[in-house]
């Protein structure tokens, strides 16, 4: 779990780096945000950990370890939504500077599809963000394994519960955050 949320936590930490100005002319821009790219479906992939969840409840020696169980589970998904939103705002922010609405909803959405794809690459492939260089031929054809008619259900259920879960955190944090400021007047 420490390692999934350090891995969750890269494109948070990469995000206001690469994003926060409109420059992407620089080859060090461009290596930056490919290692966004491929670090930022960790971030959601920690909701997948869900498989382990009902073993280890399942194990829990008493009650009060059950809940500790669960605690330590929903601060996982918590962290890792949150860094999947807080990364996805900056990238669309950026988006909003440099393309018309329009092509910055088509972005957002493809971004958002190859991070399903890959965390089913890391849950049922068992590969890792550092494959796509390591392996790059292994990543390709469990890509094109995974959007086969018959994982396409799944897909669609990955793509849906985590894009509703990030569209919610971002609609409360944002309202959280907007309560934060408009109380120190900032």
């Amino acid at each position: 779990m420490v390692w999934n949320l350090f891995l969750a936590a890269i494109p948070a930490a990469l995000a206001p780096i690469l994003f926060r100005r409109a420059r992407i002319a620089l080859v060090p821009w461009w290596v930056l945000f490919a290692v966004w790219l491929v670090f930022l479906p960790n971030a959601p992939y920690v909701l997948t950990d869900v498989v382990h969840l009902f073993d280890d409840v399942r194990d829990s020696r008493s009650a009060t370890h059950a809940c500790v169980v669960l605690a330590l589970y929903g601060t996982l998904f918590t962290c890792g939504l949150a860094s999947y939103v807080w990364s996805l705002q900056w990238f669309r922010r950026f988006l909003q500077r440099v393309v018309t609405h329009r092509v910055e909803l088509l972005i957002v959405l493809a971004v958002h599809a190859l991070c399903v794809v890959a965390m089913y690459l890391g849950r049922v492939g068992r590969l890792n963000s550092w494959d796509t260089v390591r392996e790059p031929e292994r990543v390709i054809a469990g890509g094109l394994r995974a959007v086969h008619p018959s994982n396409l259900a799944l897909l669609g259920t990955m793509f849906v519960v985590v894009g509703v879960g990030a569209f919610v955190m971002a609609l409360v944090g944002g309202e959280i955050w907007h309560r934060l400021r408009s109380r120190t007047g900032a």
